[in-house]
């Protein structure tokens, strides 16, 4: 394991030796963190393309009270659950916590079957957030937005962030708009939000 990934603040976290994930760095999670302010603080967030959970760990040491984290990769989600028990005071809000193994694609699905470890009822969870962080190269983000707008975890005023790269341009939609594009080194933050 590598163990050079690290929070706002410094504390360490595990992540893969392989090449096949890209965290999202340090620079961009302060950036995400300053725009949304307070407004994380007892939020409901969804991490799509969780990773090692970097994004999900921000979101937990900055207030919020549910934490949902999607990846397919069983070793990388094994390493996402692993970062996000390590946190402060983590023993009384293991149930406030998911990690699923699963394709985001499938899960996502507006139709699909969606089950969650904790004893949390599922289809009551509208979210605050979620976070969409692909592989850069995927050609299938308006195919994802467009299942995630027209599921039943998504309210009116849910906030999607969306990391992506530079050359992809995301273009308003009647399920979503455009309220803040940035950029930064390489990468590029959309945030959508439900209308």
């Amino acid at each position: 394991m590598k163990t050079n990934l690290r929070l706002i603040g410094g504390r360490k976290l595990e992540s893969p030796n392989n090449i096949g994930t890209r965290p999202t760095t340090l620079m961009v999670r302060e950036a995400i963190f300053n725009i949304l302010k307070n407004t994380v603080e007892n939020s409901s967030w969804l991490d799509l393309f969780s990773g090692t959970g970097v994004i999900s760990c921000e979101a937990y040491n900055h207030g919020a009270k549910k934490i949902v984290a999607i990846e397919k990769n069983k070793n990388n989600a094994k390493i996402c659950l692993k970062n996000l028990y390590s946190l402060q005071n983590i023993v009384n809000r293991k149930n406030d916590i998911d990690v699923i193994c699963k394709d985001v694609l499938i899960w996502t699905k507006p139709n699909a079957e969606r089950s969650i470890s904790s004893s949390n009822d599922f289809n009551k969870i509208k979210f605050d957030f979620i976070y969409l962080d692909p592989p850069y190269r995927a050609d299938y983000h308006e195919l994802l937005l467009n299942q995630i707008f027209n599921c039943n975890f998504i309210k009116k005023g849910t906030i999607v962030i969306c990391e992506h790269s530079l050359n992809l341009h995301i273009k308003k939609n009647i399920l979503w708009e455009i309220y803040d594009v940035r950029t930064y080194g390489q990468s590029k933050l959309t945030f959508l939000i439900h209308i």
